[in-house]
């Protein structure tokens, strides 16, 4: 009988590899081709990772903090508040040799990859089957809205996210619904979706404390109560290397996000015609086809409440969506910046594929299907899969590009920002970058001149002085952590004031009269370095808990091994 679990949990394991392979080569078809699909951000995270990958090549280190070649070398502080930790595997496969384009070829492969394995799981340990796991692997990974993520609007955070999500509600069904949870699986999970990107930890948080407030009995306890406050403090101490410097930079000054938002909710709800044409929605035929499945399975007595319960949980969802739900009351508050009420889908996707397959499992159990028609309806959740991706393929993908090895070395290829969520509020670009004086050096004193200096490599900035001048504006943004030194002809240097000019958001110098060689770079700042001394210390206890949980499982698996031949 072990041979036999043995045996059938290998084949298992067989079909999930090989499918989750051709799932992930299908979905890569838009980019098999020499030019890469352009969509919305695409831009933008290619300069992320080529800003990454330049900081790492010239010595500046890890994390980049400061993007120094962007907005045509003014810098910019995106690295602080957008994590790029996840950003890594496209950044080795650049040191490999990869172009830029074949790097994120290569990490959107590695996303695929990633979210049917994390999907998979969660299907199947939720709806204890393997074949839940697959049907929920295929329509989550090819769905619509995921595929429109990557090709369509290219949100390579949210996508990140993504591959996360399964993994919150498996995490969740953990904390509530099982005796022997995964210790530590909470804190991981939640870790890396606020690491990759911001917004979806906010929901995802929002969507756990429902879930915990709705089985509150089940967790109102010593046990659970003190285990998921070590979960919270687990998190918060592996990523205090972020949030930490992004809350001494708001504590310093103002920024694009905060006072000039790019979106408004009440400006980006969904339609009714939106949603059923399943632009940036779920597919409107897998509603259809999962609402024809349960009607089936009620008519014939069979209550599956976890796909009634996926069900009406996806159609909530879509219709929160809309003018239903009063998004101009969540305008002022700090939740506008959620920006797109239909990032809701990233849920509704998981609800909709979790729940057709845990229906036809359901229905299989109870005689409705044969084997043979499972294979068949799972052979046409694949044909649904493809039919969403010839829809992005053929129709929503605009342009291609193709992004050179020197591409972030173009100044004029360095613009390309997004909204502009991270300049301080002060800047104004039509005024610097956009300008007739971009690159200049304003001098004030009993005269006012202009300069230019020098852009090096590592991301510093130098210019000479030669008379007397009472402070400088130089042509980099300001964040907190840049510092300067004035060196005279003898060599000896000396730390200038450095500050925030209130008119254009750019690095004000202090000089009082001093000449000589100017240098500007940005250093980091103490809580910065604190910080990631707090998160790896926060990992050390991490690793060193999962040592102490493995032993702790491997011995007490041995004494019940013994205790059978006793």
């Amino acid at each position: 009988m072990i041979n036999d679990l043995m045996e059938k949990s290998r084949r298992e394991r067989m079909e999930w590899l090989v499918i989750m392979l051709i799932v992930s080569l299908l979905c890569m078809i838009p980019c098999m081709g020499k030019l890469l699909p352009q969509g919305d951000d695409m831009t933008f995270h290619i300069l992320r990772i080529e800003s990454v990958y330049h900081a790492i090549k010239t010595g500046q280190g890890f994390p980049a903090y400061i993007y120094d070649k962007l907005l045509e070398g003014y810098g910019y502080g995106a690295g602080i508040f957008y994590p790029d930790i996840l950003l890594l595997p496209a950044i080795l496969l650049r040191f490999m040799g990869l172009s830029p384009a074949g790097a994120m070829k290569g990490y959107i492969f590695l996303l695929l990859l990633l979210t049917c394995y994390t999907s998979y799981r969660a299907g199947k340990v939720i709806g204890k089957s393997h074949f839940v796991g697959l049907v929920t692997m295929v329509l989550y990974t090819m769905g619509h809205y995921h595929l429109e993520d990557i090709y369509r609007r290219s949100a390579m955070g949210e996508v990140v996210a993504m591959a996360f999500i399964p993994l919150v509600f498996l995490a969740l069904y953990d904390y509530t619904e099982r005796e022997e949870r995964r210790k530590g699986l909470l804190c991981l999970v939640f870790s890396g979706l606020l690491l990759c990107h911001t917004i979806s930890f906010v929901l995802c948080v929002g969507i756990a404390v429902v879930w915990v407030l709705i089985r509150i009995r089940k967790v109102w306890d010593k046990k659970h109560i003190l285990g998921v406050l070590a979960e919270i403090l687990g998190c918060v101490l592996l990523t205090a290397f972020y949030w930490i410097p992004v809350l001494e930079q708001f504590a310093d000054g103002t920024f694009y996000v905060s006072t000039n938002p790019a979106f408004e909710t009440q400006d980006e709800m969904m339609t009714m015609l939106g949603i059923v044409s399943g632009r940036l929605s779920v597919s409107f035929a897998e509603l259809g086809i999962f609402l024809l499945l349960v009607m089936l399975g009620l008519r014939s007595q069979i209550k599956n409440k976890k796909a009634i319960l996926c069900l009406c949980l996806a159609v909530g969802l879509l219709l929160i969506e809309t003018r239903l739900f009063p998004w101009k009351l969540i305008d002022k508050t700090p939740l506008i910046s959620l920006q797109f009420p239909w990032r809701m889908n990233m849920f509704t996707e998981f609800f909709v594929a979790f729940g057709i397959g845990n229906q036809l499992y359901a229905l299989y159990k109870h005689r409705l299907l044969s084997e043979k028609n499972c294979k068949l309806c799972f052979v046409l959740c694949v044909l649904i899969g493809v039919f969403n991706l010839s829809v992005v393929w053929q129709v929503e993908i605009l342009r291609h590009m193709d992004y050179s090895y020197d591409y972030i070395e173009t100044p004029a290829n360095t613009n390309e920002i997004g909204f502009c969520e991270w300049l301080p509020s002060e800047a104004d670009r039509g005024q610097t970058v956009f300008s007739d004086n971009s690159g200049t050096i304003w001098l004030y004193g009993e005269n006012e001149k202009t300069e230019t200096g020098e852009y090096h490599p590592d991301g510093s900035y130098s210019f000479d002085i030669n008379s007397t001048y009472d402070s400088c504006i130089v042509p980099k943004y300001y964040y907190k952590g840049y510092e300067a030194t004035v060196a005279d002809p003898t060599g000896s240097q000396e730390l200038l004031p450095v500050s925030k000019d209130p008119d254009t958001g750019l690095i004000r110098l202090e000089l009082n009269g001093k000449t000589g060689t100017v240098h500007v770079w940005y250093e980091k700042t103490a809580m910065q370095m604190v910080s990631k001394w707090i998160s790896m210390i926060g990992l050390l206890l991490f690793i060193a808990f999962g040592v102490i949980q493995f032993l702790t499982k491997h011995k007490s698996g041995r004494e019940n091994t013994d205790t059978q031949y006793i």
